[in-house]
């Protein structure tokens, strides 16, 4: 019983924020060009076609499962013909995201192409959470969006992201104030070395990455 409430806390806070979301920042700044005919939204896994037109990999793969022509010029095409786009792959990486879990609290904001690192390791993300966060984030994030929609937020702007509660600011704090938060509100001690060890590592890991790309 204790797992299952677990499995239904996560997946109520998981239905609020959708973690495959791109929170883009300047959303009129991403081109024309980086959207798929298909979805019309901006590409995910681009795979371009001989006639020279990108697809989504699955808007691509869904519609060839019942047409064997390219969905803009009816040109013939088939799966073995297709290649992944990495030009503009690249060039969508490059654009400014907000992290997906901006709806509980995590004020990220980077290039895409790094973003699903930061979603492992982001404290908002209700996977890294302990379970006594989770209830008050999915509160949190329920009681922002109905802020957002009385204020009436204009389309197109990133709304603010919320406070965090001080649970939640202290447990982002790390060291000896989240294992004291732990400690009082049931989350085993070792659990909670267990996730900072965790987040330094994958820190040191990230670091060392970006040390290559530059």
């Amino acid at each position: 019983m204790l797992k299952r409430a677990k499995k239904e806390e996560l997946s109520q806070v998981s239905a609020v924020v959708d973690e495959d979301q791109r929170c883009f920042l300047n959303p009129e700044a991403v081109s024309r060009h980086l959207f798929c005919s298909v979805c019309q939204e901006v590409f995910v896994e681009p795979q371009r076609a001989p006639c020279g037109h990108s697809f989504c990999k699955q808007c691509i793969l869904q519609w060839l499962k019942k047409a064997n022509t390219c969905p803009d010029d009816r040109k013939l095409l088939k799966k073995s013909d297709l290649h992944h786009d990495f030009i503009l792959e690249n060039i969508i990486g490059d654009h400014m995201v907000a992290c997906p879990f901006r709806k509980l609290g995590c004020q990220y904001v980077g290039q895409l192409q790094t973003s699903a690192s930061h979603k492992k390791e982001c404290l908002f993300n209700p996977a890294n959470m302990p379970d006594f966060l989770k209830k008050e984030a999915l509160k949190n994030s329920v009681q922002a969006s109905e802020e957002s929609t009385s204020r009436n937020t204009e389309e197109g702007v990133l709304p603010e992201p919320p406070q965090p509660s001080l649970k939640m600011r202290l447990f982002a704090a790390g060291g000896k104030q989240r294992q004291l938060l732990c400690a009082m509100f049931g989350e085993n001690k070792n659990d909670t070395e267990q996730r900072d060890q965790t987040s330094v590592e994958e820190n040191i890991n990230n670091s060392k990455k970006r040390k290559k790309t530059t």
